[in-house]
């Protein structure tokens, strides 16, 4: 039997996080009054942006992950580290390390900051039909890389129709998911080589800033050619003369 790309536990987080989201994107509509049916027609755009936002995240983990021959199980930031806390002094200093900081950071700033950084995943080591039996750290490091790399396409599509809002919500998405804390998609860069994380974090910052202003084509040709420069002159400075 054909395994799916997407299995039901899966979908049902996807869809926790989505929500979750929309409401740190959307909590705030802008408007200096509040207009129940404005706000609800931005919560609707908002939740329209954020779920092409994060099904292109996952699109672009799955189908990394099935090029090396392995299967990745979405899930929320810490939240089995969370479930396996004994006692609630344990969960309680646990919050700071789970998607329940970005709702209390959202509504003690009136939505006005926006912590993204809520997914993350689980990944088989065992690989298929490939000449290594084990996924190495940068495998995984890589897999990530087009998670980011998808949502910065979609990012380059906004741009195309100067949607600015779906421009917004993609460079919040991007820029905290790139934060090497804990198990986030930032940490599995990083642990896979200080280098490529370098490169990746000059390549997608410098690329969702320029598209403020710049065209797709500008904002990918001046990032591309800096994160391949400044990680070049890392690894010559600080790892290849070490080795």
């Amino acid at each position: 039997m054909k395994k799916r790309l997407l299995e039901l536990s899966e979908a049902v987080i996807i869809i926790k996080i989505i929500l979750l989201l929309t409401l740190i994107f959307g909590f705030n509509d802008g408007r200096e009054r509040f207009i129940f049916n404005y706000w609800v027609a931005n919560l609707f755009l908002v939740f329209l942006i954020v779920s092409l936002i994060v099904l292109f995240n996952v699109l672009g983990l799955k189908l990394a992950a099935k090029y090396y021959g392995t299967e990745i199980k979405m899930k929320t930031w810490n939240s089995q580290k969370f479930k396996n806390a004994g006692t609630i002094t344990k969960k309680l200093f646990l919050i700071y390390n789970t998607p329940i900081l970005n709702v209390i950071v959202a509504l003690l700033s009136n939505g006005r900051i926006y912590l993204t950084n809520v997914l993350s995943f689980d990944y088989k080591k065992e690989v298929l039909g490939r000449k290594f039996q084990y996924l190495t750290y940068f495998n995984i490091a890589v897999i990530v890389f087009f998670g980011l790399l998808f949502d910065l396409i979609l990012m380059w599509i906004f741009k195309v129709f100067n949607f600015d809002l779906g421009l917004k919500i993609s460079f919040w998405f991007i820029l905290f998911n790139l934060a090497p804390i804990s198990e986030l998609y930032g940490s599995k860069i990083l642990a896979g080589s200080v280098t490529f994380y370098i490169f990746c974090l000059i390549f997608f910052i410098m690329n969702i800033v320029l598209l403020q202003f710049a065209d797709s084509f500008s904002a990918l040709f001046v990032s591309l050619l800096f994160s391949i420069i400044l990680s070049t002159l890392y690894f010559f400075i600080f790892q290849y003369k070490r080795a």
